[in-house]
């Protein structure tokens, strides 16, 4: 089940939880204007606060916010990773006739690493591949290639995340600006 769908249970939920204690709250003030007992109207109440809080619970445990949006935490912590290696891979040589430093090809690796490990198509593996090769064997690498790998892997990583075309994009927008910022200020960090 993808994370949209996954975030949208879960808000149906809270918004069923949500009506139910409205409507147990109107059915406690009707029961009080008319002398009746309280206690269904309380049991409702009880059970819709009880939904609201189960959900809140299940967004905080099982979601974050990437941009914005609502991404499994295990997705998030992914793109993080996988965004802020790419960063520190280009970092280094983002300036002119600067050589990759140890750190940019270690992170270079990190995100082929990353590729693999999260099981992601064949064609990202290649891209990622390739990326490497030009940051950790070629004296001045060719940053727009390497870029333009880097893009492809974000654009099928997030297409993944089962999101509609207009939120993947952009998702996938934001992911490539943290991963190929100018290093002045370092990478940003989303909202939770």
């Amino acid at each position: 089940m993808s994370a949209s769908t996954e975030a949208l249970i879960v808000e149906l939920i809270f918004s069923f939880g949500a009506i139910v204690t409205v409507g147990g709250i109107i059915g406690l003030l009707i029961a009080k204007g008319k002398q009746k007992t309280l206690r269904p109207a309380m049991t409702i109440i009880i059970s819709g606060a009880g939904l609201v809080i189960i959900a809140t619970l299940l967004n905080v445990l099982l979601f974050k916010s990437y941009d914005h949006v609502q991404v499994k935490k295990d997705q998030y912590y992914e793109m993080v990773s996988l965004t802020a290696n790419m960063h520190t891979s280009l970092a280094s040589s983002q300036a002119a006739n600067q050589p990759v430093t140890p750190t940019a090809k270690k992170a270079s690796r990190n995100v082929t690493y990353l590729i693999k490990h999260t099981h992601q198509p064949k064609a990202s593996l290649h891209r990622a591949q390739a990326a490497q090769q030009q940051l950790t064997t070629r004296k001045h690498p060719d940053l727009a290639l390497v870029k333009r790998h880097y893009r492809f892997i974000l654009n099928r990583y997030v297409a993944q995340l089962g999101h509609s075309e207009r939120v993947t994009q952009r998702l996938s927008d934001y992911a490539y600006r943290q991963a190929v910022q100018s290093n002045q200020l370092g990478p940003k960090k989303s909202s939770n």
